[in-house]
């Protein structure tokens, strides 16, 4: 019984070690079982992950504070460059 499942198991490992995609050493293959990383998740998602997860969403968002500290820099700029 294990005469006959090392032949398939050879057999396999033959080819896949054949068709290039991986590095054999003899003993494994290497890269056989390898998964891509996947993307980083985009602010939407995150939010959506963080609501399944039980964390509340912020008040406001990193664009709104951005904004707004952005309208109150001009604004002074403004007001010192006038008088």
């Amino acid at each position: 019984m294990t005469k006959r499942r090392d032949l398939r198991a050879e057999r396999v490992f033959k080819q896949l070690a054949g068709c290039g995609k991986y590095v054999s050493t003899g003993k494994v293959l290497i890269g056989l079982t390898y998964q891509r990383k996947p993307p980083p998740l985009t602010e939407n998602e995150e939010m959506l992950q963080g609501l399944l997860l039980g964390i509340k969403p912020p008040l406001v968002s990193r664009w709104f504070v951005t904004y707004a500290f952005m309208v109150v820099l001009c604004a002074s700029l403004f007001v010192s460059c006038r008088s």
